[in-house]
């Protein structure tokens, strides 16, 4: 009996040093798993090192895993994160027309008419000492379409510069009396303060001026307008209130949409209109164009660029976008969802990254980052027409969180 403990205390060790190397090896074998899935930089036209100086960065998830992906010097790395158990709702946000908008974490609305109120929430549940905080709006606006319906969203009229958010009021050219930029208050007995106000009487004598919205560049606000049917941008310095230039961004003889996205990094302000589409049955083929306006001294229009590409004009969910002016380039990265076929589901058709550069508006190199995202999809290939189809959003992966930086080293 002492021979067989002797013996077991002796086999002991081995045994362990064997499980824990077993251990390694399956939380190596593991981890090789979760990072071995699709993921390639294609490039399509063009020398992929005219990325080198822009660092891009995102992930592909769902509520099972993310994958983590970051392009630096036009070299790929990626890193898998699995959730266990799986996360109840994923943080897939993205502004939808009339829905809130996220800044900074907090989400905020706006309701009113003549006088608004702009209230927010914190999206981070813990934080429920934060919600419901509001900050009041007098305005001098004397038609601000009473049946509640403004040239944008209301949210289209929010900016923030550092701590402070600042508000005008998206009216159409049919309203009259005062409009403004305001700075907001959501302290107890905060007051909000009027950093510049211009009249919008012209809109009696026959000409018009809509206010699209507000934008942040910098430590610097751009007001975004349609006068007389043009774009036009006025810059503001939210301190003095001083208008820092006026600049008409679309020629003549163009059409632009009201809607527009705003993308800043630094002091450049990347304003997305789209021109026209065509479309058919299915599908829609997109003309966009991106000026890119410069803060850092005074204001001053830096490039104008034309964006085509084709894409299911139904797949608002799925679809992203981001860029970056830097040095002379336009840096983009955009997502785009195969054209539909006329016997396919409309739903979650095969969507694609692609990551361009631009310079002067000319191509210089177009890429895409080839995943097996889709491959989820294969049950709703072929699904058929009219048939009903219970969709979970969060079982499909997508491409989310895309960012672009001034690249390591730079």
């Amino acid at each position: 009996m002492m021979i067989v403990q002797k013996l077991s205390r002796h086999l002991a060790i081995p045994v362990g040093i064997i499980a824990i190397l077993l251990i390694g090896f399956f939380s190596w074998l593991n981890h090789a798993h979760q990072n071995a899935g699709t993921l390639y930089i294609k490039d399509h036209f063009g020398d992929r090192s005219a990325i080198d100086p822009i660092r891009i960065s995102g992930d592909i998830s769902d509520q099972y895993a993310s994958m983590a992906f970051e392009i630096n010097k036009g070299k790929l790395m990626k890193h898998t994160e699995v959730y266990d158990p799986p996360l109840l709702l994923p943080d897939h946000y993205k502004y939808v027309n009339g829905g809130k908008k996220r800044i900074d974490n907090l989400e905020y609305e706006v309701h009113g008419e003549g006088a608004f109120y702009v209230l927010y929430t914190d999206k981070n549940l813990l934080n429920v000492k934060n919600n419901g905080k509001s900050s009041l709006v007098y305005t001098k606006i004397a038609k601000a379409n009473a049946d509640g319906n403004y040239v944008n969203p209301l949210e289209y009229g929010l900016a923030k510069v550092g701590d402070h958010l600042y508000f005008t009021v998206p009216t159409a050219a049919d309203s009259t009396g005062t409009n403004g930029i305001y700075e907001l208050s959501f302290a107890e007995e905060g007051t909000t303060r009027t950093v510049t106000e211009f009249s919008l009487d012209q809109n009696k004598e026959g000409a018009s001026l809509a206010v699209l919205g507000l934008a942040a560049a910098g430590d610097k606000l751009a007001l975004i307008l349609k006068e007389n049917g043009h774009v036009v941008v006025r810059g503001y310095d939210p301190v003095s209130g001083k208008m820092l230039g006026n600049i008409r961004l679309d020629p003549s003889g163009s059409s632009y949409s009201n809607q527009y996205e705003a993308y800043t990094n630094d002091k450049v302000l990347n304003l997305v209109f789209q021109n026209n589409s065509v479309q058919t049955d299915y599908n829609t083929f997109y003309r966009k164009a991106v000026w890119s306006i410069d803060f850092h001294n005074g204001m001053q229009l830096a490039d104008a660029t034309t964006l085509d590409y084709a894409s299911t004009w139904k797949d608002y969910y799925r679809s992203r976008m981001n860029m970056q002016y830097l040095d002379g380039r336009l840096y983009l990265v955009y997502t785009f969802t195969e054209p539909r076929p006329e016997d396919r589901f409309e739903g979650y058709l095969p969507i694609h990254l692609m990551i361009r550069v631009y310079k002067a508006n000319q191509l210089l190199y177009e890429g895409e980052l080839v995943s097996d995202l889709n491959d989820d999809l294969v049950n709703t290939f072929n699904w058929p027409e009219g048939e009903s189809y219970d969709l979970q959003f969060y079982d499909y992966r997508l491409f989310d969180h895309l960012k672009l930086e001034r690249g390591k080293g730079e």
